[in-house]
């Protein structure tokens, strides 16, 4: 997908779970939060900012009372919800973190804090301007058949916006045939693996209520 930038320093935002935040227009009610602040946000650019509280009871009010999530745990930092249908358990955090707790029979390690869960998306899409990154992905993917995701997050100049870095450490992009067909010289495809971090009082609710 199109890199876009986000509101707080300009930078592109990669759209990797744990480490951006969507801050929709919608949110908005009689002007609150300001909706020039609305936008694709890193993780770390929203913890930082002055608004960050507004955005937090906004996306509270809009899952509880719009899309009738239940609370099913309230802590210090955290508000974990419930979706009454399927059943599906989100953690919303006071810093601006958005976390999905369904996470199924994912993989997970211990961490200092918490676990880290690997995560697979089989088709990540990137459309980027630098043509020099897209064109060193697809070198590399035909050489070795894999790109680091590290690399990416530093030629894009985004390092340092990440959260719980040791997440995305041994992530990687990988060269999958099928997703060849796609690219052109501003577009590449791959399945990407990563990891998210997930801290550990929010443990007890992984997996919770999934069918």
């Amino acid at each position: 997908m199109k890199s876009l930038p986000c509101p707080s320093c300009g930078l592109r935002v990669l759209e990797l779970e744990g480490q951006f935040s969507i801050l929709d227009s919608l949110y908005i009610d009689n002007g609150s939060p300001p909706p020039e602040t609305a936008g694709w946000w890193h993780a770390r650019c929203l913890a930082e900012s002055k608004v960050v509280p507004l955005w937090y009871e906004a996306r509270l009010r809009n899952l509880r009372d719009v899309r009738r999530y239940e609370p099913v745990a309230d802590y210090s930092h955290w508000t974990v919800l419930r979706e009454p249908n399927r059943g599906k358990v989100l953690a919303l955090g006071r810093s601006g973190e958005f976390l999905n707790l369904s996470r199924g029979n994912q993989k997970s390690v211990r961490n200092d804090g918490g676990r880290i869960y690997s995560k697979i998306e089989e088709a990540f899409h990137l459309d980027d301007d630098d043509l020099s990154l897209t064109r060193a992905m697809q070198e590399e993917f035909l050489n070795s058949g894999s790109y680091p995701l590290l690399a990416v997050l530093r030629v894009m100049g985004i390092a340092d916006r990440i959260v719980h870095a040791e997440a995305l450490e041994g992530g990687a992009f990988h060269f999958e045939k099928t997703l060849q067909r796609d690219w052109d010289e501003r577009f590449v495809s791959a399945r990407l693996e990563y990891g998210v971090f997930v801290p550990a009082e929010l443990e007890p609710h992984v997996g919770e209520f999934v069918r």
